[in-house]
């Protein structure tokens, strides 16, 4: 059995969850080449910060926003960069402040999903936990994507395990 085959799917060929960061990582270096080569901006980010292409993700978030300084999914996006850059803190408080725009609307659940991720990497495991729970609710009564279900579903029972550790 391959030591990725627990991990947590993405929905990007190429790319899981790793499930004791939860960040996303290349799992199939083919495959995710080739998922690059037709993907949209946002996947395109998603697969560069994967890879380790940290410089390259920002310049694709830049020139995107530059264009479209709206776009919610690259404003997400962009907080992971900051992340994978070395400044969670700071791109947990520009989610904070994207979840102040978009709260009781139907991004909420990525938001809510995103900060979880942010919080765990930083070891707040209780804020994690909060926010993983939001976001599996928001998915399940919108009745989202099977896979996204599944990413906040597994994200919970991580956080609640590190959260609340065997004594």
């Amino acid at each position: 059995m391959s030591a990725t085959a627990n991990w947590i799917r993405t929905g990007i060929p190429g790319l899981s969850i790793d499930p004791d960061t939860l960040l996303a990582e290349v799992v199939d270096a083919e495959a995710a080449r080739q998922a690059y080569s037709t993907a949209n901006p946002v996947e395109k980010v998603m697969i560069l910060v994967a890879r380790g292409d940290v410089a390259d993700a920002a310049e694709l978030v830049t020139e995107t926003r530059l264009v479209e300084p709206q776009n919610f999914p690259m404003r997400v996006v962009d907080a992971d960069v900051v992340r994978a850059n070395g400044d969670p803190h700071r791109a947990i408080d520009r989610l904070r402040n994207l979840l102040e725009e978009y709260k009781d609307l139907p991004h909420e659940s990525v938001l809510q999903q995103q900060l979880g991720v942010l919080y765990y990497t930083v070891g707040d495991f209780h804020a994690a936990v909060t926010r993983f729970k939001r976001a599996l609710d928001l998915r399940l009564e919108a009745g989202d994507e099977q896979f996204r279900i599944e990413i906040s579903r597994r994200s919970l029972e991580a956080a609640q395990a590190k959260a609340s550790p065997v004594r």
